[in-house]
């Protein structure tokens, strides 16, 4: 689904921001890019979708190489939820908004119905399609974006920091429509620096440090080597720690957590 081979990228007269990446993800794939800022994540991101061209080696996105593609059909393959979405919304109204890219597609009138009906369901925006999308709020907006990446129904989906500014109510909402997109298939690539949202989510980890790839590992073992998450700057889930405290095995959720907790209290040992 998306290869990166050899990348490295710079811009004009200025030092290499990312250096000799390579990496592949597949359908159903939730790869979450970690480090600290400057790192080169979102280069990365923009590396993938095709609005910058490597300097060197090659990216392909579903069998297209994205130096010798055209954007707007990278865009068919790959949707990109920027993080600050008002980079992205230019029409008048939601519903115009989510149309837009379907409108683009060649699919039929009632397919472009549907799709947007659906998109506007699952983003809770359905009493806002007639609002100007720059009048809601905005976590609102993140999700308008979202919509109209949804519409299109891309096989890969792209998010850049996507759970910033968003309630838990919306922080669920978001990991639903997530977990949604991997079990049809989606290969979903997410920037984030909530590394309790990481764990929850993620099925890879692919930690950035200097513009080169310092890890690429499953998120246990990731968050439970400590070098590995120092050098990408960012920390374990306090659930690992703290189940590490309590002598448990580690625990990257709350329901793992729980899980574990249940399974000790009920030990003959500990029966009373």
């Amino acid at each position: 689904m998306l290869k990166v081979e050899g990348v490295g990228f710079h811009y004009v007269a200025g030092t290499e921001v990312l250096r000799d990446l390579s990496f592949s993800a597949s359908a159903g794939d939730i790869v979450a890019l970690v480090g600290r800022n400057g790192a080169g994540k979102s280069t990365l991101l923009r590396l993938l979708n095709g609005l910058l061209k490597p300097t060197r080696g090659t990216v392909t996105i579903d069998g297209n190489v994205t130096a010798e593609t055209p954007v707007h059909l990278i865009s068919r393959s790959i949707g990109t939820v920027f993080q600050s979405p008002e980079q992205q919304i230019f029409n008048a109204t939601v519903r115009d908004e989510v149309m837009f890219g379907p409108r683009n597609l060649p699919i039929t009138a009632e397919e472009r119905e549907t799709r947007v009906r659906e998109a506007l369901e699952r983003t809770r925006l359905t009493d806002q399609s007639a609002v100007h999308p720059l009048d809601l709020d905005q976590a609102k907006r993140r999700f308008v974006a979202l919509a109209s990446v949804l519409a299109t129904r891309p096989p890969a989906l792209l998010l850049d920091e996507p759970q910033r500014g968003l309630d838990a109510r919306g922080r669920l909402l978001l990991e639903r429509i997530v977990l949604e997109e991997q079990a049809k298939g989606c290969c979903v690539v997410i920037v984030c620096h909530d590394m309790e949202f990481v764990a929850r989510l993620a099925t890879r980890v692919i930690a950035l440090s200097d513009g080169e790839i310092s890890a690429d590992r499953p998120p246990a073992e990731f968050f439970l080597d400590a070098k590995l998450t120092a050098g990408a700057s960012v920390e374990a889930p306090d659930i690992l720690r703290v189940s590490q405290q309590l002598g448990l095995p580690p625990c990257l959720t709350p329901a793992a957590f729980a899980e574990a907790w249940v399974a000790r209290s009920s030990e003959p040992a500990n029966r009373t």
